[in-house]
């Protein structure tokens, strides 16, 4: 189904004015498409809210434990929404976090808490099992014991749980994990994952002014927060980040917390806010910003483009409606083109649309270009967050509203601690980043495996993939400021920039390490750039 009418999820939830709500909702199985997540039949829902205006779900600090794969929170065709004061865990976390007890050769030995990672070994294989569901091992993460850094240099380790149970009760991998990175040691602790994105923890769609604040989440079998085709959403936590009152990160004594990003943007427009918040152990960035970018497969007669949804986990996002404006984009150069508004749409499947256009196609534009929604673009800040001990990048940016990285502290992210990416060739994510402000940040120790994670030259990366780079007349992203930053770091460049107009930095510091291998690059790389101001004088 494609966004259905929901008349049975309305007459779940409660009409309300203002009034402060802490109670736990039926479960419910809704259909819809959920951005940058594995496209199901059905969602089960724990709290729906849906048609709601000036709703408040007041949790007053409660825990909530999930059972299985659901969304904690649906919000949907609402406006002034709070959810607030509540921590979200699972029963059963979708990952398996498996302690080395030892190593024998071509095997290593590990301690499993059943009562908290149930599973089983069939046929040779390690078997990760929940209410309800039974996924197998495709990928390991390692972690340090003591620090719960990721293992330097370590990225995602393909292991499709070959196993045996000992005697004892402990499992031998049949993997010899010890040396990866710089090494695994007794006590260190091996994340064992699933491929697949089932459902995040908490989604808004078609909705205005959602707020969450000081909501933590422990766990999540995708995303902690997804957000799409909405306007205004913030996340918020009441004290400082390291306070821990709102973010993402793991529940006591483990070490991973969600399975993919902790906050997901996808075509939101307004402004997108996350202050206050601690995120620690996710599997994949702190926070993601895009549009979503679709290629033309087809041009009829009168003015109509056939688009194709090009990203298996992109596919039946509602991403145009008459009215709105469509902006189209040359695909092998990733430069902006001509705008114009969609005079209808037809829906053909999931994976296909049919755009009219008011106006004439542009000269110069057809069949393998893309087109992405020119209004449903925000601004966005990222304020007095902390994030940390997390796989791939800490933040990502692909907007062209003001972007505002200001006062966070990025700690031991495993690839770029700042993201300016863009493609219309992989994930189909655009929105080129035309006014950037970077300041009052600390960068402590980034980039120690990025080279298992992409668009990562850098501590801070603006790195469009641009498959004719030779053809492109004009830069993708511009206007970024890079200042009164600290940088604790080793020989990784600070700056990597890839088809960039205006670049500033200055009053920067830098306190160089050599705690991880170096990669003996310059500190600042610059390809395809324009306008570039470096100023190494540091801040006094």
């Amino acid at each position: 189904m494609r966004n259905q009418p929901m008349k049975r999820i309305a007459a779940l939830a409660v009409s309300c004015s203002a009034v402060t709500l802490c109670c736990r909702a039926a479960p419910a199985e809704l259909s819809f498409f959920i951005s940058n997540h594995d496209q199901c039949a059905s969602h089960r829902v724990i709290h729906p809210i849906v048609g709601q205006t000036n709703y408040v779900y007041d949790a007053h600090g409660r825990a909530e434990s999930v059972r299985g794969e659901a969304i904690a929170f649906l919000v949907r065709d609402s406006s002034n929404v709070t959810i607030r004061n509540v921590r979200l865990d699972w029963e059963r976390p979708c990952m398996t976090e498996a302690r080395i007890a030892g190593f024998a050769p071509g095997e290593t030995i590990v301690e499993i808490d059943a009562a908290r990672f149930a599973f089983a070994v069939r046929d040779g294989r390690l078997l990760m099992t929940g209410p309800g569901w039974t996924n197998g091992v495709a990928l390991a993460k390692l972690f340090d014991g003591r620090t719960r850094e990721h293992i330097p240099d370590a990225g995602d380790v393909p292991f499709r749980g070959e196993a045996r149970v000992l005697p004892d009760g402990k499992v031998a991998l049949l993997h010899d994990f010890s040396g990866y990175g710089t090494g695994m040691k007794v006590g260190d602790v091996i994340v064992l994952r699933q491929a697949d994105r089932p459902c995040p923890a908490i989604v808004a769609m078609d909705s205005s002014d959602v707020k969450l604040e000081d909501v933590v989440v422990h766990d999540a079998y995708g995303m902690a927060f997804v957000a799409q085709r909405c306007e205004n959403v913030s996340w918020r936590g009441s004290g400082r980040a390291d306070d821990r009152t709102s973010g993402v990160f793991p529940r006591e004594g483990c070490y991973a917390s969600s399975h993919a990003d902790a906050s997901h943007f996808s075509n939101v427009r307004g402004r997108v806010v996350v202050e206050n918040c601690y995120f620690e152990g996710m599997m994949d960035d702190a926070i993601n910003v895009h549009s979503t970018c679709l290629q033309i497969v087809g041009v009829g007669p009168g003015s109509r483009i056939r688009c194709r949804y090009m990203h298996r986990q992109a596919v039946g996002l509602d991403l145009f409606r008459p009215g709105e404006t469509l902006r189209f984009i040359k695909s092998r150069t990733l430069e902006n083109g001509p705008e114009a508004v969609v005079a209808a749409a037809e829906v053909h499947s999931p994976e296909e649309v049919t755009l009219l256009l008011g106006s004439a196609l542009p000269r110069g534009y057809g069949v393998g270009d893309s087109v992405e929604n020119a209004d449903y673009q925000c601004a966005a800040t990222f304020r007095g967050n902390v994030v940390r001990n997390n796989r791939a990048r800490g933040a990502l940016f692909t907007t062209p509203r003001p972007v505002v990285v200001e006062s966070n502290r990025f700690e031991c992210v495993t690839a770029a601690a700042v993201l300016f990416a863009g493609d219309c060739c992989k994930w189909f994510e655009t929105g080129a980043c035309r006014e950037v402000s970077i300041r009052g940040n600390v960068f402590s120790n980034c980039c120690t495996a990025a080279r298992w994670h992409g668009y990562s030259g850098g501590v801070l990366s603006l790195y469009p993939s641009v498959p004719d780079i030779d053809g492109q007349r004009s830069p993708y992203h511009g206007n970024v400021v890079v200042e009164d930053n600290v940088f604790i770091t080793f020989d990784v460049p600070l700056l990597f920039a890839l088809s960039t107009e205006s670049i500033v930095w200055r009053r920067n510091r830098c306190l160089y390490h050599d705690r991880y291998a170096g990669w003996n690059q310059p500190p600042f790389v610059l390809r395809r750039c324009r306008a570039v101001d470096i100023d190494c004088r540091e801040a006094r």
